[in-house]
Formats: structure tokens, sequence, C-alpha cells
């Protein structure tokens, strides 16, 4: 086996270490759903949930009002959220940028 082979052989437990580095549990993608499978070698990587029509409305709704708190913060407190979120996601990039190769 050479190395090409071992490292295609790794990708799920490589996209299951950086998920678990960001803080999600790999215990969701063990349930049924849409299969998630690497575009490198086509092996699964693990199970999405699926969303029915209740959970995408429910989801919106939520995502309505989440909208409409957000607009009653005021401007530079908003600016310093989006900052911090910046700073977390450049913090996490080296991970972030693993998914996308992944």
């Amino acid at each position: 086996m050479n190395v090409h082979q071992v490292r295609l052989e790794t990708v799920r437990k490589d996209a299951l270490d950086v998920l678990a580095r960001l803080g999600v549990q790999d215990k969701v993608f063990d349930r049924a759903g849409l299969a998630a499978r690497s575009p490198i070698t086509g092996e699964l990587i693990g199970h999405l949930p699926e969303t029915g029509r209740e959970q995408a409305s429910a989801a919106i709704g939520r995502a309505a009002k989440a909208f409409a708190a957000w607009r009653r913060v005021p401007a530079p407190r908003r600016g310093e959220l989006i900052r911090l979120l910046g700073e977390e996601l450049r913090a996490a990039k080296t991970d972030l940028g693993g998914l996308v190769t992944i």
C-alpha cells in the first residue's frame, strides 16, 4: 500500500477529527439519513439528518425571529459581534479549509 492509498483511506477519520475540533459531535453523523460521501474516495463519512417540511418551516420561523432581534441591536454592537465571528473563523481556517478539501 502506498502513501497515497493510506491517505485516501483516512478521509472519514480526518473529516470526523476536524468536525470534533470544531465542536461537532460525531454521533450526529451515525444516524440514518442522507449519505455524506467524500468526493475524493467516495468513502462514506456519515449520514446527515433529513429535514421535513414542518421542521424546515419551524427553522425558518426561528430565523425570522432571530433576524428581527438582530435588527434591534445597535450597529456598533453588531459590528463588534461580526468582528468576533471573523476572529473565530480565522482561528479555525485551517480546519475549515481542510473540510472544504475533504
